[in-house]
C-alpha cells in the first residue's frame, strides 16, 4: 500500500506501480502527469534494464515509474531533507522488495554533489531525468556534472520552464530534442 499524502500528492501514472498515489514533500513540483507520459514515451523501450538516475527527485515519481517500467536500478537524488524522507517512504510503501534491490535514496547537494558520483564503479548511467527547481539558473553546470555519469549512447532529459532557453551544448553534450507541454518543456542532450 502505498503512503497516504500529507495534503496534495501525485498519482503514477504507468507502469507496474500504476495508479498509487505519492505524498509530496512541501515546496515540491512534481513532474505533471502528461509530461512523464511524454518521457516515458519517448524512452520507450530503452527503459527496460536501464540504469536510471533522477535529479531533484522530490516525490520520487518518475523513479518509481521508471522502477516500475523495468528499469534495472534507480539512484534518486535530492538536495533537501525533506524530500529524501519523502522519497524513501514513498519507495518503501510502493515494496520493499522493488526499493530494496533497484531503488536508492540519496541527499547530494546538486550539481556539486554528482562529483561523488564519478568514483563509484556502478556511477555510469544510460538515461537520466533532471526536473530542478523553476527558479534553477545554472543548467550548464548541471549538465557538466552529470556528463562523466553516462555510458556511451546515454541521454539525460531536462524538465524546465517553457519561458527558458536551456543551452544548446554544454561540455560534450549537446541538445539533441526540445519538446514544449505547456508551461513545461523537456530538453534531452546526448
Amino acid at each position: 500500500m502505498s503512503p497516504k499524502p500529507s495534503g496534495p500528492g501525485v498519482r503514477v501514472t504507468g507502469g507496474e506501480l500504476r495508479g498509487r498515489v505519492l505524498a509530496v514533500p512541501p515546496g515540491a513540483r512534481p513532474t505533471e502527469g502528461r509530461v512523464r507520459e511524454a518521457l516515458f514515451s519517448i524512452w520507450g523501450e530503452r527503459i527496460g534494464g536501464a540504469r536510471f538516475l533522477d535529479l531533484f527527485a522530490g516525490s520520487g515519481v518518475v523513479s518509481l515509474e521508471a522502477a516500475g517500467r523495468g528499469a534495472r536500478s534507480v539512484l534518486a537524488v535530492d538536495g533537501e531533507a525533506r524530500a529524501v524522507r519523502t522519497l524513501t517512504e514513498n519507495a518503501r510503501g510502493a515494496g520493499a522488495d522493488l526499493f530494496a534491490q533497484r531503488i536508492e535514496v540519496r541527499r547530494l547537494s546538486l550539481p556539486a554533489g554528482l562529483a561523488r558520483l564519478t568514483a563509484e564503479p556502478a556511477g555510469l548511467f544510460d538515461l537520466v531525468f533532471a526536473d530542478p527547481p523553476y527558479a534553477f539558473g545554472d543548467y550548464a553546470a548541471l549538465l557538466a556534472a552529470v556528463a562523466p555519469l553516462l555510458v556511451p549512447g546515454a541521454e539525460i532529459a531536462v524538465e524546465h520552464s517553457s519561458r527558458r532557453e536551456l543551452p544548446a551544448a554544454a561540455g560534450p553534450l549537446a541538445r539533441s530534442d526540445l519538446r514544449r507541454y505547456g508551461e513545461s518543456s523537456l530538453s534531452f542532450y546526448r
